[in-house]
């Protein structure tokens, strides 16, 4: 299952939770980067899509 699909099964409320910890995730991965302790820089695009695919299916929902 594509993470897409596994997000468009979830709740709003659980899609505000992943939201979250997303942003969380991405503020810590920018953080590492600044002091040069980020390993896998690519983690920062990946993280950025994902919060993105959330934004996304959230407003859907809203729209529905």
């Amino acid at each position: 299952m594509k993470k897409t699909e596994m997000l468009q099964s979830k709740s709003p409320a659980e899609l505000e939770r992943d939201l979250l910890a997303c942003e969380e995730e991405l503020k810590t991965l920018r953080f590492d980067r600044a002091f040069n302790k980020l390993k896998n820089v690519k983690a920062i695009s990946t993280a950025r899509r994902t919060r993105a695919r959330i934004l996304t299916l959230l407003r859907a929902k809203q729209l529905v």
